[in-house]
């Protein structure tokens, strides 16, 4: 069976619209057993919630894998390899220094994807592609 991760950018899509995109609604109709929700994921969006209602409507997305077993969490390994993807990052792009805060979160999401043989769904197509330049997983950008 398929594994699919979903990043936070294409939930708050979900949150604030109301509506997914169609390959997102295809993999829920055809795939749902094969979909995880990351922890990582479930912060960032809490994070983002502004509202009781915001932080419910969140909930309602994760509450479901909770159940049945499907969040995954990075592992203290995943959390050591980040560090060496974004050392390498920073000696290889000095540019992008201020940018490695920003992106712990997404390497560690893409570490996870990785360790379960699961294939990452996003927009963020810049910053997955360039840590995909350090470390490979299965990503589809989605335009």
């Amino acid at each position: 069976m398929a594994k699919h991760l979903i990043d936070t950018d294409l939930y708050i899509d979900l949150i604030q619209s109301g509506t997914t995109l169609p390959l997102i609604r295809e993999i829920y109709d055809k795939d749902a057993p094969g979909i995880y929700f990351s922890s990582v994921v479930a912060q960032e969006l809490l994070a983002g919630a502004r509202s009781p209602a915001g932080k419910r409507r969140v909930e309602i997305l994760f509450r479901p894998f909770e159940k049945v077993g499907r969040v995954v969490t990075p592992s203290h390994n995943q959390w050591k390899a980040a560090g060496g993807i974004l050392a390498k990052v920073r000696k290889d792009r000095p540019d992008l220094k201020s940018k490695l805060p920003a992106l712990v979160n997404d390497c560690l999401l893409a570490l996870t994807a990785r360790s379960l043989g699961a294939t990452l769904y996003t927009r963020n197509r810049d910053d997955f592609m360039l840590l995909q330049s350090v470390r490979s997983f299965s990503l589809v950008v989605i335009t």
